[in-house]
């Protein structure tokens, strides 16, 4: 079976940027809680990124900066050195971070190109206020992200708060169609590089399935991943720090009940292809699975390639003091 799907890239290291979508209110300081968590244990260096609107944050007349930079009024100033400030003090004095502004078309926009330029290996963001506590639900920002990001896009859920600790374990939720070996190969990469347990999960929903089918479908499932792990990571299949499980249920909703998760652990999940070209969503099933999950998630774009924006450039904003 080829080994491309697990080969190590620059944009994939754990070690890699972490870029934040930040805004000072609930989402902000989700995402911000969720890219700690995930810098726990490596050498990742977490970008908190503001995107600013420039018809509220205007350039000054005559005050530019090298390389594009702006300058913003003497109260304008006052107002980020606030937001950056606060967001500093809420990172961990263990972990290192920094802050930057940008005007943007738009906050995906803004989070890309910080993305690109610090070269990546996740962008973080809060989710939308779903209807139940923890629940997730992709807002704009996220949604447009998931159909244009060339790296991971992690969503933290509503009122996440860091655990105590890093990352113990990571779970890659897969099927059995094509692309699914991405999602396995993310999730051996990731547990390879922070030497910790992987598990990959799949879920049978047998309400779909005559009952005399339901033991092959699970054996196929089983197989299936047990298949693409032997390739990637032999050795942790062999020493138990690799295991497969099977979750069944009526429906989606009631196969991820059945599954128990440590506090220091997240999910990956895949995305779909949308038609025959670039752009990734989230199919109905990854939304489904997204309205359950109790832990935070990484969704693994299908094609790294993403389409190139048309809209006009981001500017980083310095802020003095």
């Amino acid at each position: 079976m080829p080994r491309r799907y697990f080969q190590l890239s620059p944009s994939l290291r754990a070690d890699g940027s972490i870029v934040v979508g930040y805004v000072a209110d609930g989402r902000g300081y989700d995402a911000l809680e969720l890219a700690c968590f995930f810098a726990r244990g490596t050498a990742s260096k977490i970008i908190i990124v503001m995107v600013l609107p420039e018809s509220r944050f205007a350039r000054e007349p005559g005050v530019t900066g090298a390389s594009g930079q702006v300058g913003a009024s003497a109260l304008n100033q006052a107002q980020l050195k606030r937001w950056r400030d606060d967001a500093l003090a809420r990172v961990p004095k263990e972990l290192t971070a920094e802050v930057e502004f940008r005007y943007g078309a738009n906050d995906a926009r803004g989070l890309l190109d910080a993305a690109e330029d610090h070269d990546a290996s996740t962008i973080v963001v809060g989710a939308a206020a779903g209807r139940f506590l923890r629940s997730f639900s992709v807002g704009t920002t996220a949604n447009t992200l998931l159909h244009s990001s060339p790296v991971p896009v992690a969503l933290a859920p509503r009122d996440f708060r860091a655990p105590v600790g890093p990352v113990e374990r990571i779970t890659g939720i897969y099927g059995t169609r094509p692309g699914s070996e991405a999602v396995i190969g993310r999730t051996v990469q990731r547990a390879i590089e922070r030497d910790i347990p992987l598990r990959l999960i799949s879920l049978v929903q047998v309400d779909l399935i005559r009952p005399s089918e339901i033991r092959e479908v699970s054996d196929e499932a089983r197989d299936f991943g047990g298949r693409h792990l032997e390739a990637a990571a032999v050795g942790m299949l062999e020493s138990g720090r690799a295991v497969i499980e099977i979750a069944e249920g009526r429906d989606f909703e009631d196969a991820l009940a059945q599954v128990d998760w440590l506090d220091n652990e997240f999910a990956i999940l895949g995305s779909s292809r949308l038609g025959g070209g670039r752009s990734v969503f989230l199919g109905s099933r990854a939304h489904r699975i997204l309205r359950t999950l109790k832990v935070p998630v990484v969704i693994i774009p299908s094609d790294f390639k993403g389409p190139e924006y048309e809209e006009a450039p981001t500017r980083i904003i310095p802020v003095v003091g």
